[in-house]
């Protein structure tokens, strides 16, 4: 009997593949890859936990025999994110002391700054506009911009670039965009060595580069994981979140009521979209049994983040936005030691945005049918291609 092919299609764009309810229920299962190969899907909420936070599963993508990316083989490819203990945590701490609950609140003005500054860009253009390019794109590529000190006059052919080495369909042209971002990144990086600033990529040099704690080497892979992480993922997750707004009136109506509740519907909007559909990658590293499936060594195992999130055991009426979870144990973040460094800034950006455009923009709408919206499909992270609106 043939594998289930993975990735597996969405039927509805609100949701996640319908085949993930039933493999829940088996464990680990065999599924094929694009590529010929086959790899373990882990679905369930506990297994995913639990497999995040695995030793016996490496993170390494050296010792990955394939991969869901396109890009070139590169013993360096991802910097810390695809690294396993001490090196990870070596790597890892580096670049969290720009990421401290400390730094992300001395953020807040800067990310209200510049929402309140797209929210009059929007204002003024004529309508109906595009609330993906023109607010859910620019803002996170505008603050990750600022934080590591690319000039914004980039910021949107970074955007571009992100979105290409990113997609699963176009391999030839994810790797023209992944070495044109390594030029420009290299280029800047020089240009800090020389006269540094005030800025993350400078302080990575003074800091850590000069004194020998980081190979000039690992900075690169370091510098382009944020820039790329730092924004993909949070544009995504402000779109659906508008999205959200416009298509559930309820939802919308307790926020304007209650606004002190928006950080539950961060927390249950990063549930509900799990924008990371395809990018949680393992590697067993010991023979081992997994949720009682032998495993061998160098099999590659994918954790599916929208299943686990809409796990009917941890999550009831997992189809359903809720803003009355409670407690919201969501893993779209990860678990762990590999949660994601940048949680903060994103929750913060999220939230200052969609506080921002419902104050100013409360009966904002869709201005095409939900049917006509184009949704990211083949992508390692989920999200809309645009978002027409009206108001």
């Amino acid at each position: 009997m043939a594998n289930p092919a993975y990735p597996m299609t969405r039927q509805c764009p609100m949701a996640p593949p319908p085949a993930y309810t039933t493999l829940r229920g088996q464990g680990p299962t065999k599924v094929d890859l694009p590529d010929g190969g086959w790899a373990w899907l882990i679905t369930s909420y506990d297994d995913v936990r639990q497999a995040m936070n695995d030793p016996r599963l490496s993170s390494d993508d050296t010792k990955m025999a394939r991969a869901r990316t396109q890009l070139p083989p590169n013993e360096n490819l991802n910097s810390f994110w695809r690294t396993d203990e001490p090196e990870h945590g070596r790597l890892r701490h580096m670049m969290m002391t720009e990421f401290t609950a400390h730094r992300i609140k001395e953020w807040r003005p800067r990310i209200q700054a510049l929402v309140d500054e797209l929210l009059d860009h929007l204002e003024e253009l004529p309508r109906p506009v595009d609330l993906y390019s023109e607010f859910a794109l620019a803002l996170p590529t505008q603050v990750i911009a600022q934080l590591l000190g690319v000039p914004q006059k980039d910021y949107r052919q970074f955007a571009q670039q992100s979105r290409t080495i990113l997609s699963l369909d176009r391999p030839e042209e994810s790797w023209a965009a992944y070495y044109e971002m390594n030029d420009y990144l290299n280029r800047l990086i020089e240009e800090r060595e020389r006269e540094p600033a005030d800025d993350l990529i400078s302080r990575l040099i003074v800091d850590r580069v000069k004194t020998g704690e980081l190979d000039r080497d690992e900075l690169l892979p370091m510098v382009r994981f944020i820039l790329v992480s730092g924004f993909e993922t949070t544009t995504s997750q402000i779109a659906l979140s508008a999205l959200t707004l416009m298509t559930n009136p309820e939802v919308r109506r307790q926020l304007i009521e209650e606004p002190e509740r928006i950080t539950a519907f961060v927390e249950e909007s990063l549930r509900f979209w799990s924008v990371s559909q395809d990018n949680i990658l393992r590697v067993v590293d010991q023979d081992m049994e997994f949720a009682g499936t032998a495993m061998s060594v160098g099999e590659l195992v994918v954790l599916a983040i929208p299943s686990a999130n809409h796990d009917e055991r941890a999550f009831p009426d997992p189809e359903r936005f809720d803003l009355d979870r409670g407690d919201n144990r969501h893993v779209a973040f990860g678990f762990g030691t590999h949660l994601c460094a940048g949680a903060s800034l994103a929750r913060r950006e999220v939230d200052i945005a969609i506080t921002s455009l419902l104050a100013r923009f409360p009966d904002m709408r869709l201005a095409v049918d939900v049917g006509d919206l184009t949704f990211r499909q083949k992508s390692l992270v989920y999200g809309l291609e645009n978002l027409p609106v009206t108001w």
